[in-house]
């Protein structure tokens, strides 16, 4: 190697150094940016998602019938940066036993607005009380702006403006007994 080579090499060295040093400390925010909840030179810590607080259980016997709703609130934590390290939120849901014998579940906040759905059984209240003259069985109705979901179809919007189906949940069958894990990520509309 030639002395103008070496001394060419030795110049870029020094170069890099302060652009490294710059790159390296916009990297740290850019960490804290796609993921704000991770804890200084934690980069391979386990994910922050939102956890259940504990589980909502429900036996076969609460589900006597087709068509049998039981509401239930579902508690989830949230990693945050305050005095607990977290926050609680409580999501209202409804879980349904369908005409197959499965047992779906979905959470009550309509994804339009954010209003509080209700199940509604009786298809003559669907087609008065929310403009839905085709329905011939038991949907989740909104009361705020009138949209229908179908809950045989996965939650289909079958009328109104609502963007997109209700949230589900996870639930785990064990024996007689259906745990609620986890609800489907997502927020209104």
């Amino acid at each position: 190697m030639t002395e103008g080579a070496s001394r060419r090499l030795a110049l870029k060295v020094l170069a890099s150094i302060p652009l490294a040093f710059t790159f390296g400390l916009v990297a740290s925010p850019m960490l804290r940016f796609l993921r704000p909840t991770i804890g200084p030179l934690d980069l391979l810590a386990p994910s922050d998602q939102p956890k259940p607080k504990k589980d909502v259980i429900f036996k076969e016997s609460d589900f006597p019938d087709e068509w049998t709703c039981v509401p239930f609130t579902f508690e989830q934590t949230y990693k945050e940066y305050n005095p607990e390290g977290m926050e609680v939120r409580k999501v209202p849901g409804f879980a349904v036993k369908l005409p197959t014998g499965d047992v779906v579940a979905y959470s009550r906040i309509c994804p339009h607005l954010g209003c509080i759905f209700n199940f509604v059984k009786d298809p003559t209240e669907i087609a008065k009380g929310y403009n839905y003259a085709s329905a011939t069985r038991p949907m989740f109705c909104c009361p705020c702006h009138l949209s229908v979901y179908d809950i045989l179809n996965g939650g289909k919007v079958v009328s109104g403006p609502a963007p997109r189906p209700p949230r589900s949940f996870t639930i785990k069958k064990s024996g007689d007994t259906y745990t609620v894990a986890s609800l489907e990520a997502g927020g209104i509309a």
